[in-house]
């Protein structure tokens, strides 16, 4: 395979420390991580201010949160999956980090529905290249034992993407307007794109060469299907993703709505409470399930098992409560539970898979559930806000996303199952 990298790139990668190579890599990768989903996120915290300007309702604006973000993310990720398992994966990262925040930035440029839904596709179409072949890469860099911690560091970006998306999107549009807050999200993404390309060369993958391009699309997905864990697992991450999606649409909103929040408050108790405590759950998991899935790795699916159960009713004591400081806590908590699971889950979807199978592993397990997530998440929530408008005003968001509370602990049934299968499907992936 031919190396593309620039010499500086190359010689750079191989003077540097093994050890701390791929921690500077993974590093680099997980901040790009961060700003795929800051450049989703704030368009949750701008619900508000967009709908006012282009007059929408709830359905709608679940609609372009939602599918008009991911009909494109899932039809295009799988096959850009699959030509990362053949080319350069550090390219095809760098190219789609600049695509979609060109695409954010144009977000802020929309003057009416149709223009700004477009972009919203854009973005998807963007993103749904890079985190497949960023966490074929980073299996790459590390064995079996040290890929739920360092896939649990990779998926951090989730909520540090949300913790600044929030915060971005809640002071730049309380002074400046929703607009500048799309500017402000795009404009780090194309420089960054320049840096991954110029510091980081391709890492020699795990399978031979002659296997990697032996292995056709049909034995590459009839032996992924075959795998009980890993459609188990896809099933139980589609639940858990919804809950994840829901939440991050329609928190800001709840928090206008039922707390009378503005738009600096919502950016305050959202990023704090949802996406920092988030980060520390999905960091906690992949240090914690790396430790005791040594000894058995059905622990890698009982430990996200009990976090994503637990998270239900906590999350419906943060809806249901009138306490302020109740509401926060439970918030923090529930975000914790939740960000647990996402480092081991992405781990497991590896480890099931064989090395020249992975960033197709990731596209279907990822794509697939965020199709389902982030699809049905906020159209669902949006749906029932605005049928349940006419009774409940204003609160019915808060009703609307017990759903959420209820697919987190359903997906935890999943992973328990997935445990009773698990040893003997990564003892078949390496063979």
């Amino acid at each position: 395979m031919v190396d593309l990298a620039p010499r500086s790139a190359v010689q750079a990668d191989v003077s540097a420390p093994p050890s701390l190579r791929r921690y500077y890599v993974l590093a680099l990768l997980t901040i790009i991580y961060a700003l795929n989903f800051l450049d989703r996120t704030i368009f949750n915290v701008l619900i508000e201010p967009i709908k006012k300007e282009f007059a929408l309702s709830d359905t709608t604006m679940g609609l372009i949160a939602g599918f008009g973000f991911v009909l494109f993310y899932s039809l295009l990720g799988i096959p850009i999956a699959r030509l990362a398992d053949r080319i350069s994966r550090r390219n095809i990262v760098a190219a789609a980090l600049a695509f979609w925040s060109a695409m954010t930035l144009l977000c802020g440029l929309a003057q009416s529905v149709a223009t700004l839904t477009l972009a919203r596709i854009g973005v998807g179409i963007g993103e749904s290249a890079g985190t497949p072949a960023s966490q074929s890469l980073i299996s790459d860099l590390f064995d079996k034992n040290d890929r739920p911690r360092a896939l649990g560091i990779y998926a951090i970006g989730t909520y540090l993407g949300v913790f600044l998306g929030y915060f971005i999107g809640g002071w730049v549009n309380q002074h400046y307007g929703w607009r500048t807050a799309f500017f402000t999200a795009g404009l780090p993404g194309v420089a960054l794109a320049g840096v991954l390309w110029l510091t980081v060369a391709e890492p020699r993958r795990s399978a031979p060469a002659d296997q990697q391009v032996r292995d056709a699309w049909r034995p590459t997905l009839g032996f992924l299907i075959s795998q009980k864990t890993f459609l188990i697992v896809l099933v139980g991450f589609c639940l858990t993703t919804y809950t994840n999606y829901a939440t991050s649409a329609w928190i800001p909103p709840f928090l206008a709505r039922v707390h009378h929040l503005s738009s600096v408050e919502i950016g305050t108790y959202a990023g704090t409470f949802k996406g920092l405590f988030g980060m520390a759950g999905t960091l906690a998991g992949g240090l914690v399930v790396a430790r005791i899935g040594r000894r058995d790795d059905r622990w890698k699916l009982w430990a996200p098992a009990m976090t994503s159960g637990l998270a239900g009713p906590v999350f419906a004591v943060c809806l249901l409560t009138s306490d302020f400081t109740t509401m926060v806590a439970a918030l923090a908590l529930t975000s914790f539970l939740v960000g647990f699971h996402l480092g081991p889950i992405f781990a497991i979807a590896q480890t099931v898979a064989r090395p020249n199978m992975r960033a197709l592993a990731s596209a279907i397990i990822l794509l697939t559930a965020t199709c389902f997530g982030q699809g049905l998440g906020p159209l669902g929530v949006g749906i029932i806000n605005d049928l349940l408008a006419g009774s409940s005003g204003a609160y019915a968001v808060r009703y609307s996303l017990l759903s959420a509370s209820l697919t987190t602990m359903l997906g935890a049934l999943f992973f328990l199952w997935a445990a009773k299968t698990i040893r003997a499907d990564i003892v078949r992936a390496a063979g």
